[in-house]
Parts: C-alpha cells; structure tokens; sequence
C-alpha cells in the first residue's frame, strides 16, 4: 500500500473571484485554499472520507477507485450542513493501492479535513477567495513521492 505525503496547503493557480459568488449564490459550497482575510464565522471542522480502506491483507487487486471530485462534493455539503457558504481545506490525503507491485492510477481512499467559514453576502464579493479545483487537488497527489506504509499508520485517529 502506497500513501502520498500531505504537503503544506499553499494557493493554487487563481480562478477568478466570479466563479465563487456565482457557486455560492447556486448554493454550491465553495472549497477554498485558506483562510479569507475579511471577516467571517468559524462554524467549527468538517472531516469526510470516500472509497474503501485496503490493509496489507486485502486480496483483491480490483479495489474500487475514487475520485477527488466526489470527495469535495462531499466535503462542501458537510460544511453546507453546518450553514457554512465556503469551506477552507486544512489537509488532504489520499492512498493509493499497490497489489504485486502495480499501484492503482486513482486513490481508493481519500479523507478530506476543512473548516466550515461563513462570511456576509458582502465580505463574499470584496474578500479575495482562492478556490481549489478537483485538478489542483489530483495533480497534489499524483506529485506527492508514494511511501510505503501500513494500514495503522495511513488509517489511524488523529
């Protein structure tokens, strides 16, 4: 089992301010890189997980993949439920599965950890806000060197 190393979270490439407002305002959560400087509530941590957790005993070389995309889905409707209208992403992982030396082309694993923010419809529109794109976050894991680990260090309680 390969696990890609969690980097320090640093600014993406910058999509325009507009493609923020305009999924916040459809109340589609937007998932943004850090902390925005306006104002805003802190509405507390948001922790999600897809895909299925393989051990060094799993057999099976067709573990199912994931995909990032879901996993922010996921992650944006956990902070939505908390009355967030953006979450800010403090730490990804993803694990990738190798069976017999052949390593899966997607995760099989991903957990996702955010903090649910909510700011005015104002500080919204003047805030700079860096959102994350699925690529952005694929492009972090498949740069990531993989490192061999065990299921109790890849899985374990934080």
């Amino acid at each position: 089992m390969a696990l890609v190393p969690i980097a320090p979270l640093h600014a993406g490439e910058v999509t325009t301010l507009k493609l923020v407002i305009a999924g916040a305002s459809q109340g589609i959560v937007p998932v943004i890189w850090e902390s925005p400087g306006c104002e805003h509530d802190k509405l507390g941590s948001v922790d999600i997980t897809v895909g299925e957790r393989v051990s060094e005993i799993t057999q099976d070389p067709n573990v199912p993949t994931v995909e990032y995309g879901r996993a922010m889905a996921k992650l944006a409707r956990a902070a939505g439920d908390r009355g967030a209208n953006a979450v800010v992403l403090r730490w990804h992982q993803g694990v990738y599965f190798t069976f017999h030396g052949k390593k899966s082309r997607k995760p099989v694993f991903i957990r996702l950890r955010g903090a649910a923010i909510r700011l005015s419809s104002e500080a919204m529109a003047q805030c700079d806000l860096k959102p994350v794109t699925v690529a952005d976050l694929e492009d972090r894991s498949r740069r990531g060197k993989p490192v061999n680990a065990n299921a109790r260090d890849v899985f374990a309680k934080d």
